[in-house]
């Protein structure tokens, strides 16, 4: 699958996931994701849900270990 093909779908699965970002926004994450090797190699699908699964950490907040 081409880099464009991977991008499209990562921001429509993004979109079924969390429907209030915006498109041009989905779109941009999309393709920083895709810069990265380790998303690149999962399905496009299973990388948004996995990517989103890391929650968005807030600045100043530490996990709890």
């Amino acid at each position: 699958m081409d880099a464009n093909e991977w991008m499209v779908r990562f921001s429509a699965r993004l979109h079924a996931q969390w429907p209030r970002l915006p498109r041009e926004q989905r779109d941009e994450l999309a393709a920083e994701v895709h810069h990265e090797r380790r998303w690149q190699q999962l399905d496009p699908e299973n990388a948004a849900v996995e990517w989103l699964g890391q929650g968005i950490p807030l600045e100043g907040q530490r996990r709890a270990s």
